[in-house]
């Protein structure tokens, strides 16, 4: 194969550590390949070759090419993923470090084992009353980050143990990093106990073994004489210790990577790794690949600009290399950069000119969409369904538990395990499984509700034989479960109602049940690990974890679309690393969307704790290394958009790595294209996929709807959501988050009341109001709802203290009830409390929870508030004036988020009442986009 002097030079070394910076298309891969059977050649047997990489496709891809030409020597050679051969290595020496058999713990069955020893972790700070399954896959993940780090239990605890307590915030710092380090330590201890790793350990435990057992080490470096290692920029320092070990002192160690394609700094790796690797291998020798052939020199000029800015934190100017990239094919157009006024128009441009070029002759697998965010990926792949362009979606996932077949199937185990879950009965006797008649299901769900009855009792007795009969196949699977796992239970539900065949058979005609049927195969995927780990894999059991597993989620990718060749591809830039084509569109470039903004509010690794960091890993330089990934992937053409507006939002503005990219400001003149907006006014479809029944009576005043905030609000969200909630009234389990909420704005209303009469309440009186209100039933377990009570009571001291003393506000708890002017609707709801200001009023919404603790948060929350600007609505309606200031006080943890709605902000929102009012009245109730709080199954 044929080599460039660099590439030639990389290949031919033998010993020693080498470092071989290696720029976008540049050929690394065919360096290591090239390398492996140069070392082959030399005599180096293959036995005592280790190749790394981060994923098992590239450790294929690489076994096949050195196949393709040393079949038997492919076999002998070790090439494989950081975890998969530190799995391997714990099989063979994990007995000299005291470790038996053991059980990987999965995504699932790491978070059923957290909440299966919850209790022991004796976790106050990080158990909110809210929401504490929510809380474990946030500690998982720091448990993740921590063994990345390296970072080892006992130093932890003395790192928590030195920090100071001089003030109120700095004494809720140290407990919140004592609880820490206090689980921290007590979850390796579980973990040891009961013989399980998670994928961590893999290398954590490895690299413990390795420091522990030296003559495990020594005849490990005497087998693996040779390694090299991809991608190295990515490694995070644990791999990164992991490769120090295997090397050993005499090192024949070569890392291939490149600093400016760095991009998976939030899942740990970071840089330091590769600008440090010659101060740690002083007699490295150095190779840079800089012949590209891939791209057009205008493009890599322009990816060359743009990367200059992440100086001084680059290797170029840390070891003085010239990282520039010379193009080894033709010459091609400059990168193009266009403007528009809406999203849709700039997609619908992009759309359009594929169509022109498909019609033209290019080739379709020749042209691709990116973009930074999977809300954009989903938005380019509707507007090239609109347009009628074939294409392929890569690595577009979603919640597996939002998935309505997988939503469908737990709602039948609930109705299995629960006789009195009236909410669970009500979907599946509606969902696929019977399909029996809504509007029938609904009259008998409101006779139970006027009968003050259980739904299955109401339905026991009436006339109906086909709701009977569904009853008789319910408690059959009832019966079944009491011998049965949750996963023989799943299979039956699916198998013996014949939804399964049903499913599979119609799939055959229609994608969507493909996705469907994938999702339902996954399911039970998180069922088998759930079984593995349980101590009582029953479908009780199932349910009690529930929550954790829920709150935690699990990405769904769709199997079916995948990189195609031959069709257009649209994908995230982050799954287009190492991919290229003639044609590149990289859409949506403006602040907020690429680059991202930090939002933070992930646990962090105390700077005290870390073993490597570097400059070079902050947020923007990685944004920043995105982009030079993205632009380098286009071969000829390269086209850069951005709009002013997304819907009804701020006005965006271009992102700044436009400007570094061309070299000056993108030109802000407007590239509109006429059919692109003409299609904005298309009807929308609406995916009707229920038979609707009328509105109920409660929602007409004479000719008019009467919605409440809280109706209208889960109407914008999703309006299948609002049918199934509040036109078919389907029963509702009790949430004690909900009841614990209206127990504190009634605190806070008693102590208004009582101030503004002047016969203020005291606090033990608000607590016992407060006590004989908490709710008692829908707690996971009995310490949940002790624990939640004695949070109730706290927070009620806190929340008299402040508003016991606080400025009293002009009005509380004010109801109201508004026409909007020219529709046929009436707004119900009530405000907390109007504040008087100086330039007008507030209003503000008490909020509880303790998931919001930093004034970013709340701002964010109430910039999203869909109640606010109903609130700020129904003000300018009935005193004719906007309110100054539109706050959510979150009480329990003091944040206080405000925003100003502008007259623009109103108009929008009467836009969409007006359209709300016309689908109700059609009886269409599409679908909403985001399910994460929706009640309906499918």
């Amino acid at each position: 194969m044929q080599l460039n002097p660099a590439q030639r030079q990389a290949v031919d070394i033998k010993d020693g550590p080498a470092l071989v910076v290696a720029g976008a298309g540049t050929g690394k891969t065919k360096v290591i390949v090239e390398r492996l059977l140069q070392l082959l050649k030399d005599g180096v047997p293959a036995s005592q070759l280790l190749a790394l990489t981060f994923t098992e496709k590239a450790a294929g891809e690489m076994q096949n090419r050195v196949a393709d030409i040393s079949l038997g020597s492919a076999l002998d050679m070790t090439i494989a993923t950081y975890n998969g051969f530190g799995a391997d290595l714990l099989k063979m020496y994990g007995s000299e470090y005291g470790l038996g058999s053991v059980r990987l713990l999965g995504e699932t069955g790491q978070l059923v084992f957290l909440r299966e020893h919850f209790d022991e972790f004796q976790l106050e700070y990080f158990a909110p009353v809210s929401n504490p399954d929510g809380q474990l896959d946030k500690l998982r993940g720091y448990v993740s980050l921590l063994k990345q780090q390296l970072v080892q239990p006992d130093a932890y605890e003395k790192y928590a143990a030195t920090l100071p307590t001089g003030d109120d915030a700095e004494k809720l710092e140290k407990q919140k990093q004592q609880e820490l380090a206090q689980f921290y330590k007590t979850y390796l201890k579980l973990c040891r106990a009961h013989n399980v790793i998670d994928y961590d350990d893999q290398l954590f435990l490895t690299i413990e073994l390795l420091k522990s057992r030296p003559n495990v080490l020594k005849a490990l470096q005497a087998r693996y004489r040779y390694i090299l290692v991809d991608e190295f920029q990515d490694t995070n320092p644990m791999q990164s210790a992991f490769i120090d070990l295997l090397a050993g002192s005499s090192p024949n160690l070569m890392v291939v990577g490149d600093d400016d394609q760095s991009i998976y700094g939030w899942r740990g790796a970071t840089l330091a790794n590769i600008l440090d690797f010659k101060k740690r291998y002083k007699n490295a020798q150095e190779i840079t690949l800089i012949e590209n052939y891939r791209s057009t020199q205008p493009i890599l000029d322009a990816a060359y600009r743009l990367i200059q800015n992440n100086n001084p934190e680059r290797l170029e100017v840390i070891n003085n290399l010239d990282k520039r990239l010379h193009a080894q094919v033709g010459s091609g157009p400059a990168p193009c950069a266009r403007h528009f006024t809406t999203l849709d128009a700039e997609l619908g441009w992009v759309a359009g000119d594929i169509a022109r070029r498909l019609e033209a002759g290019q080739a379709a697998s020749s042209l691709a969409v990116l973009a930074r965010r999977s809300q954009t990926v989903a938005k380019i792949h509707e507007a090239l369904t609109l347009h009628g362009i074939d294409h392929a979606i890569a690595g577009l996932t979603s919640e597996l538990y939002a998935q309505p077949a997988v939503r469908q199937l737990i709602e039948a185990l609930k109705a299995v395990a629960d006789p009195l879950d009236d909410l669970a009965l009500f979907h599946t006797l509606s969902g696929p499984l019977f399909n029996l008649p809504p509007d029938e299901l609904a009259a008998l769900a409101t006779a139970a509700r006027r009968e003050h009855a259980q739904l299955n009792e109401i339905i026991k007795n009436s006339a109906v034989t086909k709701f009977q009969a569904a009853l008789q196949q319910i408690e059959a699977w009832r019966t079944g479960s009491s011998t049965q796992t949750v996963g023989e239970l799943a299979y039956a539900i699916i198998d013996e109602s014949g939804w399964k065949n049903r499913l599979y058979r119609q799939a055959a005609a229609d994608t969507a049940l493909v996705k469907q049927g994938q999702a339902l195969s996954q399911f039970f995927r998180t069922l088998k690990e759930f079984e593995r780990i349980a101590g009582v894999p029953s479908v009780q059991h199932y349910l009690l974890n529930l929550p954790a597993l829920m709150a935690a989620g699990s990405d769904f990718e769709d199997a079916s679309l995948d990189i195609s060749d031959e069709l257009v591809n649209v994908l995230s830039v982050h799954r287009a690393k190492g991919l290229e084509w003639q044609t590149v569109y990289i859409v949506d470039c403006t602040e907020g969307s690429f680059p991202l903004q930090n939002r933070g509010g992930q646990l962090a690794v105390p700077d005290a704790l870390q073993a490597v960091a570097s400059q070079a890993d902050e947020h923007m330089a990685e944004e920043r290394r995105l982009m030079y990934v993205a632009a380098t992937r286009a071969k000829q053409e390269l086209f850069l958009s951005w709009a002013d507006r997304h819907g009804s939002g701020a006005p965006r503005r271009p992102s700044r790595f436009l400007a570094e990219l061309l070299g000056s400001e993108p030109i802000a003149d407007i590239a509109e294209d006429n059919q692109a907006s003409l299609e904005l006014f298309a009807p929308a479809t609406t995916n009707q996929s229920v038979q609707t029944v009328p509105l109920p009576a409660a929602m007409h005043d004479g000719d008019k709807l009467a919605l409440s905030v809280s109706q209208i609000s889960c109407w914008l969200d999703c309006p299948l959501d609002f049918y199934y909630k509040f036109v078919l009234g389907i029963p509702q389990p009790a949430d004690p988050r909900l009841a614990y909420g209206t127990v504190i704005h009634a605190a806070i209303e008693a102590i208004h009341n009582g101030r503004q009469a002047g016969q203020i309440p005291s606090l033990e009186q608000i607590a016992e109001q407060v006590k004989a209100a908490l709710p008692t039933t829908g707690y996971a377990t009995a310490r949940s709802r002790e624990r939640a009570h004695a949070q109730a009571l706290k927070s009620v001291e806190a929340i008299y203290e402040r508003f016991a003393s606080d400025p009293l506000p002009l009005l509380t708890e004010q109801a109201f009830g508004v026409i909007l002017p020219d529709t046929p609707l009436k707004i119900i709801g009530r405000i907390d409390a109007v504040y008087q200001l100086e330039q007008g009023v507030e209003i503000r919404d008490f909020k509880t929870g303790t998931s919001v603790t930093t004034p970013e948060q709340a701002k964010s929350r109430a910039t999203g508030s869909k109640q606010l600007t109903l609130y700020a609505l129904a003000w300018q309606l009935t005193h004719d004036e906007m309110p100054a200031l539109l706050s959510l006080d979150f009480v329990e943890t003091g944040q206080l988020g405000s925003v100003k709605k502008q007259a623009k902000s109103l108009a929008t929102m009467t836009d969409k009442l007006q359209t709300m009012v016309e689908q109700l009245q059609a009886g269409n109730y599409p679908p909403g986009k985001d399910h994460t709080f929706c009640s309906h199954p499918i």
